[in-house]
This record gives structure tokens, C-alpha cells and sequence, in this order.
């Protein structure tokens, strides 16, 4: 196999040599086109191949995707630099991106009219054209409605009534939509924006704005009046809830100095629940630490002239010169540059969001029985001031501090009442529970005497027995009538009275 492969080797080194030059250049340069020609193929094949994924995009879709098949790991490309509508992907990963973007609600558009008219045919009926276009025109107004301040996401629906050429019709139909938004935050929206979304749809297919039902992502209808009214009810509850926020730290947050039930904290808040956008342009140099941008353009214009004048124009009497000395060696010299610099244009959008608390006042007021020695300084009356200052973290206008005794009248008789009814409760037990304890010791002694005399008793005898127990119990049942009347109309003479006997 060896000697085979030798000697193929020595017959072509032989045809070489017996070659003329001209047919060996013909050979090389022919195999080096075959050579570059099967590199160029291999790369251009191997090459992956890149199909439109969405076409026709807005910037704020093409950004969106974008971002996202980088999160993905895709490669994507647009068919030009300038070109800022087409996404270009790998064909083979087409349809699997699509669906995987779907599942994000990308893009947002989605079809529009441009769609509408790239997919007629001549197949296409006139129904099917019109569903086209009302498609299109929803996903139209969809995207425009996103693109207000306050709403992620919307979705349109039209119902056009057409006429259905009856001449007996018994009622006209009249072409309606309804509208659901998706709010970006919990701000309720304004009366005229809703207003302007119902007269933009309204404008769109010619019908009564009244006819357009706006809902949100919380199944409410929304309207102009109501929206208003939630607007206030929302910006009065969340003013409450501040408030009531603040009074309830600073109130804990001083009692753990004098005391609970002996501070007590009323605020007031200013919020200005109005948004504001503002637009900033500034100009930089593009050279961190340099006063001069790039230079843009120059122009540099000398003039020098040695012993005469300029010639003027053809033409034109030249202007009068003046008079130059004789020896003609006079020189004149004129440079003049300009410059053209380069800046940066930023262009900055502020938003300022609503429920800005501008300003906040607290009142305080101190039990002064609370305060050591009693006495409310100056110097004490600073300090409060500065850790209330420092508690709300907020900008606090305004604070007032008041020490005053605090009205405890009412507590204390209060007290006194629920001690008292006590009492006169105790004092009734009592002469109730002394009473029967007498009863059944004068029945038990009276047996006892019917024993040692005898079993007999007379008729009379116990009839006079009974009418005596009768008396005892009335004559008991007014007493302890007149000790409950007693504590219920003096009681302070009762509760003096038990004191009194308390203390003997």
C-alpha cells in the first residue's frame, strides 16, 4: 500500500515538473477559488437563519421584547441599524418564542391595521374585512388607552349595529363598547379621564359616548360622578388614617415618659394628592470635567497682505484707501476662527406621584400632675418639641405644647358610686341574712320550750304563737325596707357610718 501511494506520488511530482508554468498558475489559482468558494458555502450554511419575528412595532413594544429575549437567552438582530419596528430571530426558535412571549402579553398592540390590510385577499368577503378592521380598531384603541397616565393595561370591545335594511324595524340598534383598564396603581382615576377614554372610543366608530361602559379590574362600572366622589372619600380616608397614625405613636411614645392617660396628641395633615410631570433638558459636555464638547465644525479664515492693498471685486470701484507711507513694507495680518462644539442633550422626565405630605401641626396636651415637681419649663417644653420633631421623620410645621390639669371629678365619682351601690348591695345581704338567722333561732327556742311543757299546746296558744311570728316578720321586713331606703338615699351617711365603725 505504501509503494502504491509512493509511486502515485512520483508520477505527479513527474506531470508537475513536465508542466509549463502557465497551466500550473491555471491549476493554483483554480483550486484556491474551489477552496474559498467551499469555506464561503460552509459559513453561509452554517450560518443560522433569521426570520422577521414582529414587524411594525411601537418603541415601547420593541423595548419590552427585547429585553425580554435577552432575559431569554435569544439572539436577535433588526434588518438595519436604523430600523427600530423589526425584530429579526433564528427560524428555527421562531414559533417557540412567539408562544413564550405570548404567555408575557407581549406584544401589547398586537394586531393593528397594517395586519388588516397585509392579509386581504380577494378571497376575502366583506364580512370578513369588516371583523378585520373592527380587530384592528380595537387593538388600536387598546393600545392609546394603555398609554394614559394611571392605566397598565386595557382591553376595548365594539359591537357596530349595522342596518339591517327592514323597513319595519321596530327599534334602531345603536353600536356600543365597553372598555376594561388595568390601574398601575391604587389612584382612582379622574373624572375627565374617563371622560376623554369614553369620547376617544366614542370618536372612533361615530356613537354616543353614554354608550361606552368603562369597568376596571375590580368589577366596578366607573363614571364621571363617581369617580369624583371616590377620589374625595379615598383622599379624606387616607388624610384620617395619617392622622390617626401619628396622634397614636406620639401619644405611646410620650406616655412612656409621664405616664398613660396623661398626654394627649392631635395632628393635622396637609397632602397634595395633585400629580406633576415635569420635562428637563440639560446640555453637558461630553468630557467628564471639561468646559468644551467635541467640535462639531471649523472654520479658520487668514488674510495677509505685505506692501499694497486688496484687490476688490471686478466690477466695483474699490474702497477709498488710506494713505500708507511710501517705502511700501507694510504688513497686515487677520486670522478669524470659529468653532462649532458638540453637547450632550439630556432630556429628563420628572413625575411627581400624588399623596405628597406637605406639611404637618401637632397640638399636645400634658396632665400637669404628671410632671415632676409640676412645673412646666421652658426648657422641657423645648425638648417635647424637639422629639416630636424628631418622631414623625415628617416636615412638621408647627407644635404646640400645653400642660393643664386633667378633669378626674367624674372618675372619682364614679368610683365613689360603684363603691357605694356595693355597699348598700353588702349592707341588704346582711340584714336580710341577720334576719332569717333570728327567725329560725326564736323558732328553734320556742320548740324547745313546747317540749319542756308538754305536748299539748292550746288552740290559742299557738294561733297567738303564729300571729307573734307574723308581727316579728313585718316588724323585720320594715327594718330591713328602711335600711335599703337608707343606702339608697344617703348612701355617704352609710359608708361614714361603716368608716366609723371600721375604725372603732
Amino acid at each position: 500500500m505504501g509503494e502504491t501511494i509512493q509511486q502515485m506520488r512520483n508520477q505527479l511530482n513527474e506531470y508537475w515538473q513536465e508542466m509549463d508554468k502557465n497551466k500550473r498558475k491555471k491549476i493554483i489559482i483554480i483550486s484556491v477559488i474551489v477552496v474559498l468558494t467551499v469555506v464561503i458555502l460552509t459559513i453561509i450554511l452554517s450560518r443560522p437563519k433569521y426570520e422577521v419575528l414582529y414587524e411594525d412595532l411601537s418603541l415601547k413594544d420593541m423595548a419590552q421584547i427585547t429585553k425580554k429575549l435577552d432575559e431569554m437567552g435569544v439572539k436577535w438582530k433588526t434588518p438595519s441599524k436604523d430600523d427600530t419596528t423589526t425584530i429579526l430571530v433564528p427560524a428555527d426558535m421562531k414559533n417557540k418564542i412567539k408562544i413564550e412571549l405570548a404567555s408575557y402579553g407581549l406584544p401589547k398592540e398586537g394586531y393593528g391595521f397594517m395586519d388588516a390590510f397585509k392579509e386581504s385577499s380577494w378571497t376575502m368577503t366583506d364580512y370578513d374585512k369588516k371583523e378585520r378592521m373592527k380587530y384592528a380598531l380595537q387593538n388600536e384603541l387598546s393600545s392609546t388607552i394603555s398609554e394614559i397616565d394611571g392605566i397598565e393595561n386595557a382591553t376595548v370591545y365594539i359591537d357596530i349595529k349595522e342596518d339591517t335594511g327592514f323597513v319595519l324595524e321596530e327599534a334602531e340598534l345603536e353600536t356600543t363598547a365597553s372598555v376594561f383598564i388595568e390601574r398601575s396603581d391604587n389612584r382612582p382615576l379622574k373624572a375627565e379621564t374617563i371622560a376623554a377614554i369614553k369620547n376617544l372610543v366614542a370618536g372612533s366608530v361615530n356613537m354616543d359616548p353614554d354608550n361606552v361602559k368603562i369597568i376596571d379590574s375590580e368589577g366596578k362600572l366607573l363614571t364621571d360622578e363617581q369617580e369624583e366622589d371616590f377620589l374625595l372619600t379615598d383622599q379624606f380616608v387616607i388624610k384620617n388614617n395619617l392622622e390617626s397614625k401619628i396622634n397614636d405613636s406620639l401619644k405611646a411614645f410620650l406616655e412612656n415618659v409621664f405616664g398613660p392617660g396623661n398626654v394627649d396628641i392631635r395632628s393635622s395633615v396637609k397632602i397634595n394628592f395633585d400629580s406633576e410631570k415635569t420635562s428637563v433638558v440639560e446640555f453637558a459636555p461630553p468630557i467628564e470635567g471639561s468646559d468644551e464638547g467635541l467640535i462639531r465644525s471649523m472654520e479658520q479664515i487668514e488674510e495677509h497682505m505685505v506692501g499694497g492693498t486688496a484687490a476688490g471685486r471686478p466690477g466695483q470701484d474699490s474702497n477709498e484707501s488710506y494713505p500708507m507711507p511710501e517705502d511700501g513694507n507694510e504688513k497686515y495680518d487677520k486670522i478669524s476662527n470659529t468653532i462649532n462644539y458638540e453637547l450632550n442633550e439630556i432630556n429628563k422626565e420628572i413625575r411627581k406621584a400624588p399623596g405628597q405630605v406637605e406639611d404637618i401641626t401637632v397640638a399636645v396636651l400634658i396632665n400637669k400632675n404628671a410632671i415632676v415637681d409640676g412645673e412646666f419649663t421652658p426648657a422641657l417644653e423645648e425638648e417635647i418639641v424637639d422629639l416630636i420633631y424628631a418622631a414623625t421623620g415628617l416636615d412638621t410645621k408647627q407644635v404646640q405644647v400645653v400642660a393643664q390639669n386633667f378633669r378626674t371629678t367624674d372618675l372619682d365619682e364614679e368610683k365613689d358610686k360603684k363603691s357605694i351601690n356595693w355597699l348598700a348591695i353588702i349592707l341588704s345581704i346582711a340584714a336580710a341574712s341577720a334576719g332569717v338567722a333570728y327567725g329560725i333561732y326564736r323558732r328553734q327556742k320556742r320548740q324547745e320550750e313546747e317540749k319542756e311543757i308538754g305536748s299539748e299546746i292550746d288552740e290559742e296558744t299557738l294561733i297567738e304563737s303564729e300571729v307573734q311570728d307574723l308581727e316579728f316578720e313585718t316588724e323585720e321586713s320594715k327594718m330591713k325596707a328602711q335600711i335599703e331606703k337608707l343606702v339608697e338615699n344617703k348612701p355617704e351617711i352609710v359608708a361614714q357610718l361603716i368608716r366609723t365603725w371600721l375604725n372603732e
